[in-house]
This record gives structure tokens, sequence and C-alpha cells, in this order.
């Protein structure tokens, strides 16, 4: 699919959703009403899920032009700053350009690197009729675990059914440095979304947020927690949506790993909790409103996860001309502070409103501050909280530009922020990864 086809599908999408991006407005911001749109309107027309799918590739395609802003040098490795190790998801247009009628389709491999040196160590194929989706990393900087959907992906479906779940081992050094194993783990139901997934900080239990929403009906949402070891749910938590679809952080064919988040040595987990009732879709997540970060006990027994879990966070709604409209969601190790990556923009002029910026919430005060904004006017601006130290002081963001809608791509690039500073960072991957596509 060239540039050319994918602003042109971008455009048509633009059209489709009818929809101004509001830009970050600092620090108060009133609360918007739901819309009236239900979710069935959303998903009935087929048509209009190529239409939201076209738009994420014209995101994830991009490439730099004579008039974008000049960057400082990238950098290959960032030591001392990042966990030693990452795995990532190799895939140089992401994974709605699969899902177009007509387009070529290759399977999503796995990379593995030292983020000290900049070396990739290990390219790892997905088995014979799979994919590789989604990822999220143990506290060890060496265990991972990987999930994989069926292959060829089904044409104009947004997110296909989870296949298999596989444990990636990295023992540096090594003849065989990167292991894949199969896990116990069971595929998920046709029509299942996974909106995110977070490896315990042991390696010993994986947490799965999903919900069965791509017919016949939208089903609760569910979080469950399996044993690696058996692959048996050892907790279930379920909250009726009302029939709209729930949860945060959807991807189109990727799983967020930040919108859950073990906290107190994995004994706790945060799951960031929203509802989606607008005609909008990912990578850009401003159709999820009411956005709330709860927490569970996580030895708390199978349930209402809305009865168990305890509300530590609410995330202020956009409204009217000004609002936080976060693409991603995340909260630190230490429980507290709120990450977003923010998504902005306008369909006919370009504005400094519009640039990529990251804030940060206090859990304490609920007050933002904010932590670093991409110089420059865009007519769209996104950014994507990738990983953050457990206090937050570092964190590694993707930002991406776009001069207008059908215009051209102008900018993606991978930066390590701290001190108020972005300093961009390479990695041996065929593009810049978005959310969900990378791990620590």
């Amino acid at each position: 699919m060239s540039v050319e086809d994918r602003v042109r599908a971008a455009t048509l999408a633009r059209t489709a959703l009818v929809r101004d991006v509001r830009p970050f407005d600092l620090p108060a911001i009133p609360a918007r009403p739901l819309r009236a749109r239900r979710w069935a309107a959303w998903t009935a027309p087929v048509a209009a899920a190529a239409a939201v799918a076209a738009l994420a590739v014209s995101l994830a395609a991009v490439r730099h032009t004579p008039n974008a802003p000049a960057a400082p040098a990238a950098v290959p490795a960032v030591s001392g700053m990042l966990p030693e190790y990452y795995a990532a998801l190799d895939n140089p247009s992401g994974p709605i350009t699969q899902l177009l009628p007509g387009k070529h389709q290759t399977p999503v491999s796995l990379r593995v690197g030292d983020d000290r040196t900049g070396k990739l160590i290990a390219t790892i194929t997905p088995p014979d009729g799979q994919t590789f989706t989604g990822l999220t990393a143990a506290a060890d900087d060496r265990t991972f675990v990987v999930a994989a959907e069926q292959f060829p992906v089904q044409q104009l479906s947004p997110s296909a059914n989870t296949a298999a779940w596989y444990l990636a081992r990295l023992t540096p050094g090594s003849a065989h440095p990167v292991t894949l194993t199969r896990l116990p783990i069971p595929g998920e139901p046709a029509g299942t979304q996974v909106s995110a997934i977070a490896l315990a900080p042991d390696g010993s239990e994986l947490a799965v947020m999903s919900q069965q929403v791509w017919l016949p009906k939208t089903g609760p949402l569910t979080i469950r927690l399996y044993s690696l070891a058996t692959g048996t749910p050892v907790r279930t938590w379920t909250a009726d949506t009302k029939g709209f679809p729930a949860g945060f952080g959807w991807y189109w064919g990727r799983y967020s790993n930040t919108a859950l988040t073990w906290l107190n040595g994995g004994h706790t987990l945060a799951v960031t909790y929203g509802t989606n009732n607008s005609g909008s879709g990912p990578p850009l997540t401003y159709g999820f409103t009411n956005v709330t970060i709860r927490t569970v006990d996580a030895d708390s027994p199978s349930g209402n996860l809305l009865a168990i879990s305890k509300v530590l966070f609410r995330l202020p709604n956009g409204t009217g001309r000004a609002g936080t409209d976060c693409d991603t969601v995340q909260l630190t190790g230490d429980g507290k502070t709120v990450l977003c990556g923010t998504d902005a923009g306008n369909t006919v002029k370009r504005s400094t409103a519009y640039a990529p910026k990251f804030a940060a919430y206090s859990v304490a005060t609920g007050k933002p501050r904010l932590l670093y904004q991409l110089p420059g006017a865009y007519g769209i601006g996104l950014a994507d909280v990738l990983w953050a130290s457990p206090t937050g002081s570092t964190l590694l963001g993707s930002v991406y530009t776009q001069a207008a809608w059908g215009h051209g791509l102008v900018n993606q690039t991978a930066g390590l922020l701290t001190n108020g500073t972005f300093k961009p960072v390479k990695f041996p991957l065929t593009a810049v990864p978005f959310a969900g596509e990378i791990a620590f």
C-alpha cells in the first residue's frame, strides 16, 4: 500500500468519522456528557469499520516529508535509563494494512533487543498459521508473554480472537538466547476484543482484559488472571457494561500493555476502565468516556469487578473546544501518577494546540502538569506512552504528527523523556512502535 493510498484512505475515513479532535488544555477540564450513540450503530456497517481501519493505517505508515521539523539525531542505545532488554512486534505498516481487502498480508514477527548497545538479539517468527499481536513483560527483564492470532487475518475484522499465548524467555549470551514456548492458556472465543494484558512482576500470572463485542452481542467486560503454569484462570472479575464496549486502549489488532498495571509487588491490579459510546475507534481512544483507574486486590475472590474494586483516580473527560483526550493512559508503578499521551487535531488548520503532549496527573490531587510538548504547529498530533519508570520521572514515548487530513504524514519518532527533554531513540525495527507494540 503506497503512501498516496494511505493518505487517500485516511481522508475518506476522516470524512466518514466527521469529528474534530480536541486540543489538550491545562489545568481545569469539566466533564462531558455521554453521547447517545449506541455501540450497535458503531459496529453495524462493515464499511465504516474499514474506513476507520484505513485511518489507523495512515497513522502507522508514517514518512518524513521535506517540511517536517528538524529533529535531533536518534541514538541507538539508552543505557541506564530503560530496562536492559525489550521485546517488540515488528510490522512496518501496522496491523490495519493486513485488514484491507486485496492487500498483501505478512505475519508479524517478534524482535528482542539490547537497550545498552542497540543490538538486535533475535528475531522470532510466529508458528505457521499465526501472527503475533500483543506482548507484555515481567519485572526480571527477561520474561515476556506474547499473544498470537490466526493468520491470514480475517478481512475487515478490527480484531481477531487470540489463538495462542507464548512464553518468550531471554537468556543473554547463550547459544539460543530467546526461546518460545506455547503456554497452556486457552485462546479467546470468536468475536472477543482483547483490550489489555499484563504479566505479573514474578511472571507467574497473566492478566487479560477482554469483552465479547464482535457479534452476536456485547457481553460483560471480563478480567481473568491465568496461571502460566497450568493455563487455568485463578480469578475472574466481570462488569456489566449495559451493551457498550468498555475497558481502555484498543489498538485495532494490538493489545494495550499499559491499561493494566500490577502494584504492590503483584498483590494489586490497577485497571483503566471507561465506556466506549461513540463511532470513533483506535488507535485514537477518544471514544472512551468516564475513564477511571480502579484497583482490585489480586487475592479477591471472583465476582463483580465494580463492586470489588476501588476508584483510585478519575480522568477528566474532554469537552467542547478543549479537553484531555488521552490516547494512552498509564499508572506509574508506585501508584502516585497517571501519565497521559494526548491526541488532538483539526480538519482544516494547523495549531500548536494540536502538538503531541505528555502530561502527568497527581493521583493525590488530580492536578495535571505538562511534561513535554512537541514544538511546532500541526493539524493532527498523537502521543503514546510506551513505558515509564516506577515514579514516572522517565518515560519512553512515541509522537506522531500530520500536517492535515489528506495532506501527507509528517513525522513519527520514539524518544526518551526526562526532565522536559525528549531525546529520540532508534530501535532496530522496521518502524517506530505504537502503543502495545513494545514491552520492557
